[in-house]
């Protein structure tokens, strides 16, 4: 286990530029585009003795070869239940669309729907792409933290969320590729110029939840890994101190093709992707102390992220035509509900 040490460093997008930016757009926040009917999700059967329940997305995206699903965070807005998803978009015919969120709104979870938002990086009169993996994300109250590999972690405000003004006779969106929604960046929490090439990657992330009250309120702590075809790569615990993030351990759990972790009540999970054709691995325990439960996930998973007030487990996976969004029950790995 490392020692902990200063590892990113904070530089805030300029609060006047986000308001440029969005001029001629509306700012409506989560709140405004919860409102919004969106896309329909469909409830789904999904593969793997785990899950215990899960939905898909509409077609286009189910099948869609250029944007990927990534992340995943759970929670409530104002007393309703809201799962955010991330993607990252494979580069098409020299254009690259960057990144995106899809906000599904589960407070029919007979018939949830779901919005797209871009993420986007201000300038002057318009916005540019964030081009980042997007692999893990965290939803803290208002902050959304997206992980981006070698570049630490973005942050935006779900608050500046707009909505793009309408133009021409289809009145169709004058957001960047036609997006409706967008999500401007709000701040950057990289690594220092002179950062080793051991440098932690931001494969993905997951906010470490407890039912105990232990935490600082002033202090966001997260956990992170790293992806690799090897069983070498790191977990890590980190806290988020206004503009300095700090890693206080690293561990080593000898686990290949870890795609997404969690921590809850100090119990870590982990899943393992086995490729398109074969369920994925849960790992369940201590970093030094891991049990598989193999092939018990569905082809494919993504990021972790843990639902405490209901005691699940929430993931998402990336392949085209085999695409969810779904629960694990974790009273079946032995954690009680809060």
């Amino acid at each position: 286990m490392a020692a902990a040490h200063p590892e990113l460093r904070t530089s805030f997008t300029d609060r006047a530029l986000i308001d440029d930016s969005a001029a001629g757009s509306a700012t409506i926040g989560l709140g405004g585009l919860l409102a919004r009917r969106g896309h329909r999700a469909r409830r789904a059967r999904v593969p793997g003795s785990a899950a215990v329940r899960g939905f898909r997305w509409r077609l286009v995206d189910v099948f869609s070869q250029t944007w990927w699903p990534q992340g995943v965070a759970v929670g409530e807005h104002d007393g309703g239940p809201v799962v955010i998803t991330s993607w990252f978009a494979q580069r098409r015919r020299g254009r690259d669309m960057g990144s995106r969120i899809s906000v599904i709104d589960m407070r029919n979870e007979r018939r949830p729907r779901y919005h797209h938002v871009l993420l986007v990086s201000p300038r002057r009169g318009g916005y540019d792409p964030v081009v980042v993996h997007a692999g893990g994300i965290v939803v803290a109250g208002d902050r959304l933290l997206v992980s981006a590999t070698l570049g630490g972690i973005r942050e935006f405000r779900l608050g500046d969320l707009v909505r793009a003004p309408s133009r021409g006779l289809l009145r169709r969106s004058a957001g960047p590729f036609g997006y409706r929604y967008l999500l401007p960046e709000f701040a950057s929490h990289r690594p220092p110029k002179d950062a080793d090439a051991g440098r932690m990657r931001y494969s993905f992330i997951a906010a470490e939840t407890s039912t105990r009250e232990e935490h600082e309120a002033e202090v966001l702590r997260i956990v992170a890994g790293e992806y690799a075809k090897h069983d070498r790569r790191r977990l890590a615990r980190l806290s988020v101190r206004g503009d300095v993030t700090t890693i206080d351990e690293t561990h080593v759990p000898g686990i290949a093709e870890m795609q997404g972790v969690a921590v809850h009540d100090g119990r870590w999970f982990v899943n393992a992707s086995r490729g398109d054709k074969l369920g994925a691995d849960l790992w369940v325990g201590t970093p030094d102390a891991m049990v598989r439960h193999e092939g018990v996930l569905p082809p494919g998973p993504e990021d972790l992220a843990v639902w405490p007030e209901r005691g699940e487990l929430w993931s998402v996976t990336e392949f085209p035509g085999k695409r969810w969004i779904y629960a694990v029950d974790l009273a079946r790995f032995g954690v009680e509900r809060a």
